[in-house]
């Protein structure tokens, strides 16, 4: 965030999109008000990302594999859903961040992934892999 050291305020959102991520932490402040550096350790702490890899023979590519094999075992009606929650109770109240969800698992309900999830999650008694449908893409209205 080097804006200040030329004399202007960061202005093409990062002083809006930061702190929404990280909190409004005096490290944040630190960094947007010092124009400072910071490197991995200072980006972890501080909630920027979720975890270092010194990507040793390849441990990057491992770290991020081992993420999406994890979240592609889930439906992709839910994950689609919790994206666009986070991101929307990101810049909402949490009232209406709760009104998004409902309504947006309401269209959950009309997809098989709800029962296969159950199923999956041992709930139904298997505990065996399921194949969800794709998910449809999206119109280009």
């Amino acid at each position: 965030i080097r804006e200040v050291r030329l004399g202007l305020a960061a202005d093409v959102g990062t002083l809006q999109r930061f702190p929404k991520l990280v909190g409004f932490g005096s490290r944040v402040r630190e960094l947007c008000l010092t124009a400072d550096d910071f490197g991995a350790d200072d980006a972890f702490k501080i909630g920027f990302v979720s975890r270092i890899s010194n990507n040793e023979n390849g441990d990057l590519i491992d770290v991020a594999n081992d993420i999406c094999r994890r979240i592609i075992r889930n439906s992709p009606v839910a994950v689609t859903v919790t994206k666009a929650s986070l991101n929307y109770s990101r810049d909402h109240t949490v009232a209406e961040g709760l009104g998004h969800v409902a309504l947006q698992n309401s269209s959950s309900l009309m997809s098989e992934d709800l029962v296969k999830s159950f199923m999956m999650s041992g709930g139904g008694g298997g505990g065996a892999d399921v194949q969800f449908a794709p998910m449809p893409s999206h119109s280009r209205l």
